[in-house]
């Protein structure tokens, strides 16, 4: 599902990661996947992450949910947002916009945060530190764009958001349903409900740190380890002042960090699984069928599906799956590809893709689950 009048390959060359940019009607006749009453029922749910952001005589106070039903009856009649986290992982139909931008590589995706505001809702001058396109889903909203922000840029941190201190509009746009407004990393953007059930549909997009992905790849390699290999001196100099570290010994050290940076093979596993780990992952694997009865359940015309709000990615040795790499044999590429084409919550067909083992490991990973078509 391409979205309308969209040059992708123009759009990545010209526009990615660099400044934002109205897309008008790239979703034509869009209908918005839920209402206001949906997100509040989700909202209430103990596992799922909720937010109430209200704005008093230009000042914002943050509620945390989950929520009881109730409050939503004590809310003023205008200047609220809720906002709820991963809607996509919980409602196949949400789940489907991801399609209109795989453009970006699968593994690059986070998830799909809804927001309901009604008149003049909104959740201040802000900057995110990631790639997000803003899909109107009902309603009406404006949105102001302004310069680039720094780590440097004053914040306002006293409601517990990361507010800017200053906000000068350099662009406003007011989207409506299906409209799209891409922001890159960094730009500041304020976004306020003109009228009531105004739901925006942001579609965000990982971006790791240098120091989390330095962090972790370390963690990784350390874990591999083994810790009997220990630190051992370079040709020391007897008549060095005792409490001198040599340049030496530095670029001996540097040596040793070296080594390990050096495997590519071991990069390519370690990124695989890092950008495909999930959140709580332990709470989606499922070893309650034994092999023979999980095949039985197949031949009996059980249909899988990808789990919704799971992670997949491949390179030529492995299938990434929600933080683990499955290897393969060269001759099965091309199922691995027409797997990882599938969306997420749509049936799969498996009687050609993939071995037996490889399924059943996907399963019990809770990559893979049987399908559900009172969902869809």
């Amino acid at each position: 599902m391409a979205l309308q009048h969209f040059d992708a390959q123009w759009f990545l060359d010209h526009i990615w990661q660099r400044k934002a940019l109205l897309l008008k009607d790239a979703i034509p006749n869009f209908e918005c996947p839920l209402d206001g009453n949906d997100l509040a029922g989700l909202a209430c749910e103990d596992d799922i992450d909720s937010r109430i952001i209200i704005e008093k005589d230009g000042a914002w106070e943050l509620r945390d949910g989950p929520f009881d039903e109730a409050i939503f009856a004590t809310l003023p009649a205008s200047k609220w947002t809720l906002l709820v986290q991963s809607v996509d992982h919980f409602l196949p139909e949400l789940s489907d916009l991801f399609a209109h931008f795989r453009f970006i590589p699968r593994w690059r995706a986070e998830d799909i945060m809804v927001s309901y505001a009604c008149d003049g809702g909104n959740v201040g001058p802000h900057y995110d530190q990631y790639d997000v396109f803003l899909v109107q889903g009902s309603g009406r909203r404006r949105w102001k764009i302004g310069g680039h922000c720094t780590e440097d840029t004053p914040l306002n941190t006293l409601a517990g958001l990361r507010l800017l201190k200053e906000f000068n509009a350099e662009q406003e746009y007011v989207l409506e349903a299906g409209d799209v407004l891409y922001v890159p990393p960094g730009v500041a953007h304020w976004g306020i409900a003109e009228g009531d059930d105004c739901i925006t549909l942001s579609v965000g997009f990982r971006a790791p740190s240098e120091a989390s992905l330095i962090s972790d790849y370390s963690d990784d390699i350390a874990s591999l380890l083994d810790e009997s290999i220990r630190y051992q001196d370079p040709r020391l100099e007897a008549k060095a002042h005792p409490a001198e570290i040599p340049v030496e010994v530095c670029q001996h050290v540097k040596s040793l960090l070296l080594q390990h940076l050096d495997d590519e093979t071991h990069i390519a596993r370690w990124f695989g699984e890092m950008m495909t780990r999930v959140p709580d992952q332990e709470n989606f694997i499922d070893h309650s069928l034994s092999p023979e009865n999980f095949l039985i359940e197949l031949a009996e015309g059980a249909v899988l599906q990808i789990r919704l709000g799971a992670r997949l990615a491949f390179d030529d040795n492995y299938l990434y799956a929600d933080g683990l790499a499955f290897p393969y044999p060269p001759e099965q590429k091309d199922d691995v590809k027409a797997l990882c084409e599938f969306e997420c919550g749509v049936a799969i067909d498996t009687a050609h893709r993939l071995s037996p083992d490889m399924i059943y490991a996907l399963f019990c990973n809770g990559t893979l689950c049987f399908y559900d078509d009172t969902q869809s």
